[in-house]
């Protein structure tokens, strides 16, 4: 629970806001802030020192906590602009989240503010960067000011402004590259960039020992990620292997006990490209290792999308498309090892090319 104790007012230099620039929509008069609360105490006030809002932590509420933050924000100097947006923000955490107690809120709680800003209130990127920004300066408040001993906030993610949309390939394209593949390690690799989703790096690591294939029921089959070739960064995990994939594993398990791809990183390269001018692909950019984990990415991202697309159609609310659309986002994370940061969101870049998203 948050401790309960007495705070002078707090100065503009103690605390670090994660509040990035002053806002540029236009905004009305601000209106004189109140005095900075404090948690209560039952010493009385030092002569000559202002009065205080006492307040507990315990059982304040957003409304409650939102003038003294204001108050503060206003004496590190946020202009007239960054103040009446601060306002507007947590009004709307309240419109949507209730006026409940600050201390209870938790991030699921947060994310589905955020999901609810853009799906319901059409909010663009740049729109819900601003809003998270305010979110998260409010807890920063709260928890060094002692009305809070954590911060939710820290961890909710920044909306991408303008995600990269890659290149990926289509069904057919995947088939024709496949097919020109004319020795057998060639198209094994192309089949398990394609179907596992993994880095340049994790495939040309993969030793037999990394395999475990079932031949009476290839689904069962898995790949076990536990190194790099010469990356540093490893998120190790495990992936089922496609009928396809386990296929082609399972004809060069058994030739060697060194590694399956004993290819250098150019090699794979060339591998890749060379395969792709002889099926006559024509992309915008060189077709690459990464372009077939993009599309690895793609296809998974495309069938949990549609699945959504399906809630919402039978009324689903929208805290259950919120919750549904980041346990999905979470699950393609791990398939990929990515780890989402404060300031990305790396599946956003697939779910642009999802008509339903």
């Amino acid at each position: 629970m948050p401790a309960m104790r007495r705070l002078t007012p707090t100065s503009p230099g103690q605390l670090r806001l994660p509040l990035g620039g002053e806002v540029t929509e236009p905004g009305g008069s601000v209106p004189a802030v109140p005095p900075a609360a404090t948690p209560p105490t039952d010493s009385a006030p030092l002569v000559g020192e202002p009065s205080r809002v006492e307040l507990d932590p315990l059982t304040a509420r957003i409304s409650d906590l939102t003038p003294p933050f204001l108050a503060f924000s206003a004496a590190i100097d946020r202009s007239a602009y960054t103040l009446d947006a601060l306002r507007l923000d947590l009004s709307l955490l309240v419109r949507f989240l209730g006026d409940r107690v600050a201390a209870e809120l938790s991030l699921d709680d947060l994310r589905r503010y955020v999901a609810w800003l853009g799906r319901e209130r059409q909010n663009d990127s740049r729109s819900l960067r601003r809003k998270v920004a305010s979110v998260k300066a409010f807890f920063s408040y709260l928890r060094e000011s002692g009305f809070r001993s954590d911060d939710p906030a820290e961890a909710l993610i920044y909306p991408t402004l303008e995600p990269h949309v890659p290149e990926v390939l289509e069904v057919d394209e995947e088939t024709r590259l496949i097919a020109a593949a004319e020795r057998p390690l060639w198209r094994a690799l192309l089949v398990v960039l394609l179907d596992t989703g993994l880095k340049r790096d994790e495939v040309l690591a993969l030793h037999p020992s990394d395999i475990s294939l079932d031949p009476e029921k290839p689904s069962r089959g898995y790949l076990a990620v536990r190194a790099t070739d010469q990356a540093r960064r490893l998120r190790p995990r495990t992936l089922r292997l496609t009928a396809r994939a386990a296929a082609e594993l399972g004809n060069l398990l058994g030739a060697s006990d060194a590694r399956i791809f004993a290819f250098s990183v150019r090699a794979v390269n060339f591998i890749v490209e060379t395969c792709a001018q002889r099926a006559g692909l024509r992309k915008r950019g060189t077709v690459s290792p990464q372009m077939l984990r993009d599309t690895y990415a793609l296809r998974e991202v495309r069938w949990r999308v549609a699945v959504e697309a399906e809630r919402r159609l039978n009324g689903g609310s929208t805290n259950d498309l919120a919750a549904l659309r980041q346990r999905h986002d979470a699950e393609v994370c791990d398939l990929l090892g990515l780890t989402p940061g404060e300031t990305n969101d790396p599946i956003a870049r697939y779910r642009v090319l999802c008509l339903d998203a």
